[in-house]
């Protein structure tokens, strides 16, 4: 059983570490054992391969009802962005972010960015963009 907003995973990357919560409650039916081995299925094939975890909600009417619709979506996804692209902006400013991001054409962020980030710039991501969502 885990229950919305719990620790569901702990991603390491390097003694690096970010925990995803669960979006909503409910009983685990399947873990996905191949993740174990091939960590890089949840980057490569998330949506296929790369999932981790199926839940059975308990009461989905009432955290459907806490989710966004896909307008609103929309529009946190692009506010999201933005705030990514001023958090590693603000990185490469005080030379702690030395590539990843190309502001001039816009703000593109690189693959694996977060990748060359030291422990303490992690910690920083977790609290302000995965915290946020518990």
């Amino acid at each position: 059983r885990i229950s919305r907003g719990e620790k569901a995973i702990t991603i390491i990357q390097d003694g690096k570490h970010l925990v995803v919560y669960s979006p909503v409650s409910g009983v685990v039916r399947k873990t996905n054992e191949e993740l174990v081995e091939y960590a890089g299925m949840i980057n490569s094939s998330p949506y296929s391969e790369g999932w981790v975890y199926l839940v059975e909600p308990e009461n989905w009417a009432a955290e459907v009802a806490r989710m966004r619709d896909a307008g609103k979506y929309r529009t946190w996804l692009k506010e999201e962005f933005a705030r990514m692209r001023d958090f590693l902006s603000s990185l490469m400013n005080s030379g702690q972010l030395s590539e990843g991001i190309v502001l001039q054409d816009g703000g593109e962020i690189a693959e694996n960015v977060l990748n060359t980030l030291d422990p303490v710039s992690w910690e920083e991501f977790q609290t302000r963009f995965i915290d946020t969502s518990r």
